[in-house]
């Protein structure tokens, strides 16, 4: 799958599935721009994909606008976003207990940034070649999630995209989002720590029996988000289901 010619903008490059997919693209011919909180794990992923980094708040509105200057300025255009950016708190806490700090913090960063990323890559991507924006939802949007936040922050996520990929349709922007199943991050194995703690159990061998017994690994997400943002893609729409 060739992706020569296209330039990709990875928000959450710096680790997880986001480090996976900038690598994969950048493997596959693609100019990958990788942008996150996280600079020297970010820097470190850039320089491995011989791309670029941009250091980026994504619940802040100017550093994400200063991100979209900047990708203005180096590469005049964006032919797919890809917004992996992601964080899980309050995993097992009970709803009365459950703080409001909590739920705003992953909302912000989860669904707001999600909004912003998409809203400031928009006018790049209209300068782009069948441009793509994709978002990285969860089944604990319609399913249960061992955190109400992150439940409530992936619905919105969800909605966003059902939303965009209406809206933005007529104007030639595909927008599609990525429900992954359960993967091998280190988000997803803090989880499986947390529930073994609590539970008095190993967390080691609560994350090692995890592994074994199908937990997915962030380079198979990735070969489904390298072909979300390739020309082949460009009939998907929707929703699509990883394992």
């Amino acid at each position: 799958m060739d992706l020569h010619n296209k330039t990709i903008l990875v928000v959450g490059g710096a680790t997880g599935i986001g480090q996976a997919t900038a690598l994969l693209c950048a493997e596959r011919g693609a100019d990958v721009i990788v942008a996150d909180f996280n600079a020297a794990e970010g820097k470190a992923t850039a320089e491995e994909a011989n791309g670029v980094f941009i250091p980026v708040d994504v619940t802040d509105e100017a550093s994400v606008k200063a991100m979209a200057d900047s990708i203005a300025s180096s590469h005049g255009k964006l032919d797919a976003l890809v917004q992996t950016a992601g964080i899980l708190k309050g995993a097992y806490v009970a709803l009365e207990d459950f703080e409001l700090a909590t739920l705003r913090q992953v909302l912000d960063v989860n669904t707001v940034g999600s909004f912003l990323c998409a809203k400031y890559a928009k006018p790049l991507l209209q300068k782009g070649e069948k441009p793509a924006i994709i978002l990285i939802s969860s089944p604990a949007a319609y399913g249960v999630s061992s955190s109400y936040a992150y439940a409530v922050s992936k619905g919105g996520v969800s909605a966003l995209g059902t939303t965009m990929a209406g809206k933005l349709a007529p104007e030639g922007i595909r927008v599609n989002v990525l429900f992954p199943g359960g993967i091998n991050t280190f988000m997803k194995r803090s989880v499986i720590e947390e529930d073994a703690v609590r539970k008095g159990q190993d967390p080691q061998a609560a994350v090692e029996a995890a592994q074994s017994s199908g937990l997915g690994e962030p380079e198979g997400v990735a070969k489904v988000l390298a072909f979300l943002v390739s020309d082949e893609a460009d009939y998907v729409r929707g929703s699509v289901n990883t394992r």
